[in-house]
Order: structure tokens, then sequence, then C-alpha cells
């Protein structure tokens, strides 16, 4: 049955809300050439359209769990199986602080799971940790301070691969801010082990690199998911990623690129996607993005910021993952926005951002 409900989507583009503190779903019917415009509210057949709809709330469940102040940025998975469970990661925290005692900046903090038989209704599941969490913080090493997931990969044997980011009591103006991406490991997706010692896997580059500041928000593809991509070298992992920088216009952001023979060793491929012009309503820069592989391409779904500080999302494509180009989009301005902020007294009325996309079950979007 889940399946059958899952079929009925076109496509469910999943986002969190950095400062609305919940989780919720968009419909965006799968486009003939990626520019159709989000649309607002989830639709199922049958189901009322409209407002949309948070999925993981605060406090819901009830005050002891984890993210009892905010949760954001999920990562979802639909079944593999028949009558399987969606599977869904995000990070979020219960209260103002981070670990060791620092005042918190970004809505980051610890790491959980919830779990649906449908796509639409959320549980948390109470992972090892205090308040259900699935991965804190580490006691001493560059993940100190807060942890943030930024994708989850099935391996062919079942194993799950979840790259995250995190940061320590290191970094300039505010410590956490230097943040590096590391990886973790599980069976079951509650019980995580982190590997590589609990050394990061990509680290932010030198003083005059374009990501000296901080490297996170990881979206990785395995090779079994890009092969039909030509540009991307065969048997190769691509990694997407965000770093920002303090210039004398105020903070801009830029996504980077990687590939890896294995998915643990990375070499970055420069910046890929930066601000647009000013005035424009990506001009300062991509931030969190999420990338399919479609008609032998990537599609990316990105979070953009213009002069103003307002978040919105957009599009972009690549045949290779490192010449990205923004998507055409009718009767609005290069790559979108195709998703916006909601009105005021709207729950999402301050900012939208964070995309992650989730092909439609049943219908073919490249390999799979």
């Amino acid at each position: 049955m889940a399946h059958a409900a899952a079929r009925s989507w076109a496509l469910a583009a999943l986002a969190a809300l950095l400062c609305g503190s919940n989780a919720f779903v968009s419909e965006w019917r799968a486009p003939k050439r990626c520019t159709q415009i989000l649309r607002r509210g989830i639709s199922p057949r049958g189901a009322p359209s409209g407002r949309p709809t948070p999925l993981v709330v605060p406090k819901k469940e009830g005050p002891q769990w984890w993210d009892a102040r905010n949760s954001a940025s999920p990562v979802v998975k639909p079944p593999t199986e028949p009558n399987g469970q969606w599977r869904m990661w995000y990070y979020g925290r219960a209260g103002t602080e981070w670990a060791k005692g620092l005042k918190a900046f970004l809505p980051t903090g610890r790491i959980g799971c919830a779990t649906s038989s449908d796509g639409l209704k959320w549980r948390r599941c109470k992972g090892p940790l205090e308040g259900g969490a699935v991965l804190d913080p580490s006691e001493d090493a560059f993940d100190s301070v807060h942890v943030g997931v930024g994708d989850v990969v099935q391996l062919p044997n079942g194993t799950l691969w979840m790259y995250y980011f995190g940061g320590g009591l290191d970094g300039l103006p505010n410590q956490g801010i230097r943040m590096q991406i590391g990886l973790a490991t599980s069976e079951d997706g509650l019980k995580w082990q982190r590997a590589e010692g609990g050394q990061p896997v990509l680290s932010p580059g030198d003083e005059e690199d374009f990501d000296a500041l901080f490297v996170a928000w990881p979206r990785v593809l395995p090779p079994w998911l890009t092969k039909g991509v030509k540009g991307i070298p065969k048997n190769q992992w691509y990694m997407s990623y965000h770093t920002a920088k303090f210039e004398s216009t105020g903070l801009r952001w830029t996504a980077g690129a990687a590939f890896s023979p294995d998915g643990i060793h990375w070499k970055k491929a420069g910046p890929v996607l930066g601000p647009s012009s000013s005035g424009s309503w990506d001009s300062c820069g991509v931030g969190v993005r999420h990338l399919v592989v479609k008609e032998n391409a990537l599609t990316m779904l990105y979070e953009a910021v213009d002069d103003r500080g307002d978040h919105a999302c957009g599009l972009a494509y690549s045949e290779d993952g490192v010449v990205w180009q923004r998507q055409d989009v009718p009767g609005r301005a290069a790559g979108g926005p195709i998703l916006q902020k909601g009105e005021d007294g709207d729950w999402d009325s301050r900012v939208v951002g964070t995309p992650y996309l989730v092909p439609p079950l049943g219908d073919v979007w490249g390999p799979q």
C-alpha cells in the first residue's frame, strides 16, 4: 500500500525550514525540462492541496525528545521493498545551546530519525542516544560542538553510509563555524559508528581557497547512480557541498564539488556554482542543494539568498558535475525561483531552504 500511495505523487521535494523549525513537503510535477513551478502543499490523489504541511514538528511527540526546539534538513529515502518503510534522517536540538555550552547560531546540533508508511505521516524513531537521537557530537574531535546530516547512501549490501558535517571549538569569527565533513556507517539506520577513526573525509581549504571557512551540507551520488552521466568519470563517487566567504558586501555562498574512487578519499574540483549578479534572486550565492540524475545529466535544486537576505529555491543542471547552468524557468529569472517563503502568518513565512528531492516511485529517473 505504501508503494501504491507513493506512485500517486508526481514528485516530492522535501525541505527543512531553517528558522521555522519544521520539516515539510511540497509537490513538484516531474517536468520534461524541469521547468514547472513547485506547488506548495501535499497533493496525493484525493487529498486537498493548498498551504504547505509540516511533517515533523518540535514537541509534537513530547518535550523529552532530542529535537524539542527545532527539526530541520531532512534526508528522505523511500522504501526499497514492498510494504517497506520510508526513512528520514534530520538534524535539530532541544535547546538554544550546542555541546560545550556554546550558543547555537545554526539549527544543527544532533541527528535523529523518523519513519513513515506513506511518506506523509511520520513518527520519530527512538535512537540509542539521550532523547532518542542517533548521532551526537564527539568528545574532542572536529565535530565536538554540533553535527548535521548531509546525505545517506545505501550500499548494494544494504549498509548505510551517512555523510554528515560538524564543527568543533576552532573557527573564526565563531567557534563551531569551521565545519568539516565526516562519514558514519550503520546496518539499521539507528546505531551509527564513525568511520575513518572519526576523522573528516573532507576539510576546508587553505586560507586563500574559496572554501577556507568551512565545507558542509554534503550531497553524495555513488557511481551506480551516475553511470549514465557521460561527463562523470567511470566508477567515481560525486559530492556536492557548499561553503561561504565574508566579503566587503556581506556573506557570499558557493557550491563546490569533489570526486572519489571509494566514497572515502576525495579530491576537490573547485567552486562550481556561486552568486549571480546583484539584484538577482540568488545574488548572494548558492547554499544547501540536492541532486538527482535525470536524462543522463544532473539536476540540482538549490537554496539561494538575495540582497535582502530572503531565501528561495531554484534549478540548475550539469552534464559533468563541474560546469553548471541555471535552468531556464518560464516567467522567471535564470534558475527561478521555483519555491519561495510563505505569506505573512504562514508557518514558513520566514524562510525556506535545504531542499531534498525524492523521485516518484515507479517512474524512471535515470539509474536506480
